[in-house]
């Protein structure tokens, strides 16, 4: 609350005078950021699950997760400042554990496996991203192996390791025969595949605000803010409504984000939004129980989520269980100008 009241009083004050002064209310930002971020932080444990009433059975449920952690800082946040950022927001909002999906070549150096412990120590899961990044799409079976290996004995000392694999960009192979292969060495080293049902352009949006900010344009975040979690509820509904379409039931979803400057600034509002929508937040492990978990897709279309391949697998054609029009990248460039998100100072 009281971060929202300092948000607005900048966003007053950028009405009066500091239109003058070319990128002091960025800074001015920023700098509260910094002063909420700065002291010594001791982070409550996240909860593996909440309990549910009987009448929330029928509640749809969702675990969040982020992927490509830790990620580098930017003009916007410095790394172990949007870290900090990210556990506080999940914090206040009394977050389950999310997954926290690891990527080895983010993760050299002190600081940067600190900021793993962190998000460990405060109660969230820690999965195996691979350590470079590699579509499986683009190189054999047995390097890929090896990569996630790699990253294996990067991580598996953190707290709260789990043995998930999550795909980078979510390719699977362009084969069946080769995602099959992997499948199977995943499986001999005891991984399960740490899936998404909810896939979204997080990313992209992400890039186009830093460079606005970089670029020393003024950013409207409460505008922003609502177009984001616009965009991001569209793709929850709407793969939520090809669930129960194709297995006739809900399912525990898992939505795709990442450790980016929009977590950072927003994951705490996204939860609190979601759950005025009447879903449940779960934990991600709980959400890993979902007999999709189960499910050997004889498909390699992955790029959009399980959902969506379950989809294609029945019979439904790739441009049904495609992306939401309102996530495409067009639009969002179109949103972002059109609610005039960024301007000159």
């Amino acid at each position: 609350m009281k971060h929202t009241l300092k948000l607005l009083a900048i966003a007053h004050l950028s009405t009066l005078s500091i239109c003058k002064y070319p990128g002091l209310f960025l800074l001015l930002y920023l700098a509260q950021q910094h002063t909420m971020l700065a002291q010594p932080i001791q982070f409550p444990q996240a909860t593996t699950s909440l309990s549910s009433t009987p009448e929330e059975e029928d509640m749809p449920e969702i675990a969040l997760s982020l992927d490509d952690v830790p990620m580098p800082g930017t003009v916007l946040f410095g790394g172990m400042a949007r870290t900090k950022a990210i556990i506080q927001k999940l914090q206040a909002v009394n977050s389950p554990a999310i997954g926290i999906f690891a990527l080895g070549i983010h993760a050299q150096g002190a600081q940067n496996m600190q900021r793993l412990r962190m998000y460990a120590e405060a109660g969230h899961i820690i999965a195996n991203h691979t350590y470079s990044h590699w579509s499986l799409n683009k190189v054999n079976p047995q390097t890929f192996i090896q990569d996630v290996q790699r990253a294996h004995r990067c991580f598996q000392a953190l707290p709260n390791f789990r043995p998930w694999l999550r795909f980078p960009f979510l390719h699977e192979g362009e084969t069946i025969a080769k995602r099959q292969a992997v499948m199977q060495a995943l499986a001999a080293m005891g991984y399960q595949e740490g899936y998404v049902t909810i896939s979204n352009h997080d990313y992209h949006i992400n890039n186009l605000v830093v460079k606005a900010a970089r670029a020393g344009k003024q950013i409207n975040y409460e505008k922003l803010k609502a177009i984001y979690i616009r965009i991001l509820w569209d793709c929850i509904r709407t793969y939520d409504q090809l669930a129960r379409k194709v297995l006739k039931r809900k399912v525990k979803h898992v939505l795709l984000l990442h450790e980016n400057d929009l977590a950072a600034l927003f994951i705490g509002d996204l939860i609190e939004y979601i759950r005025s929508q009447g879903w449940r937040v779960i934990s991600i492990e709980e959400a890993y129980k979902d007999a999709i978990a189960a499910v050997a897709l004889m498909t390699n279309y992955g790029h959009t989520g399980r959902i969506a391949a379950i989809g294609v697998e029945k019979g439904l054609g790739k441009g049904l269980v495609g992306f939401p029009p309102t996530t495409h990248l067009k639009y969002i460039a179109e949103a972002l100008q059109q609610e005039k998100v960024f301007t000159d100072p």
